[in-house]
């Protein structure tokens, strides 16, 4: 029996009005926890924003690998038995829904842009395309924010953004991931000029 994933999404994809300023969160970009937040949810935590617009916002938590097989979890899947995957923890919102970040110079079917060549799946079905899947991670639950809510914790100093990068997205040492960020972010180049506590660093 295939496991159920969501059809869709509880928060819908949402088309921005308009270009998001460089220092406004924004789909495809991270979310790097500040070294003082403190929450367990997200402490040294990387997120990958999938959406954010009037309706709120949601990402994934893209460097908590739980160590669980993905081959224990999706035995039906037999393209998930020849890959060395791990299942990750993508937020403490519906743990028990499966998604996908994957990598692919195609739009894969059923599946939606987050940025770049990196696209949001919800089965792992879409594995088995003949035209191949590089790199993949599947990840249990997802990070989301009520309306208005993710810009006062920015704002608070909890978050610091960066633009995301593909090879960051599926890094092979995650656990190295925050650290890299965070160092980055904290040096004068990154702090720019802008005298606020949104910034951003390149990668």
């Amino acid at each position: 029996m295939r496991t159920a994933f969501p059809a869709i999404l509880l928060l819908p994809l949402l088309l921005a009005p308009g270009p998001p300023s460089a220092a406004q969160p924004a789909a495809g970009k991270f979310l790097v926890a500040s070294r003082g937040l403190a929450d367990p949810n997200f402490e040294r935590s990387v997120v990958l924003l999938v959406q954010h617009g009037e309706e709120g916002s949601w990402g994934l938590v893209v460097n908590r690998p739980t160590g669980v097989p993905l081959s224990r979890l999706f035995p039906e899947e037999q393209g998930l038995h020849l890959r060395d995957g791990i299942l990750y923890a993508g937020g403490p919102v519906s743990a028990g829904r499966f998604l996908l970040l994957l990598r692919a110079s195609y739009r894969p079917q059923e599946c939606r842009p987050v940025f770049a060549d990196v696209y949001l799946g919800f089965t792992p079905a879409v594995l088995q395309d003949p035209r191949g899947i590089p790199a993949f991670r599947v990840y249990s639950g997802y990070a989301g924010w009520a309306p208005g809510q993710l810009e006062s914790e920015i704002a608070r100093g909890d978050w610091r953004l960066a633009p995301a990068e593909v090879a960051a997205v599926f890094e092979e040492r995650p656990d190295r991931l925050w650290e890299e960020l965070a160092r980055r972010l904290d040096t004068p180049v990154a702090a720019g000029s802008s005298g606020g506590r949104i910034v951003e660093a390149p990668l």
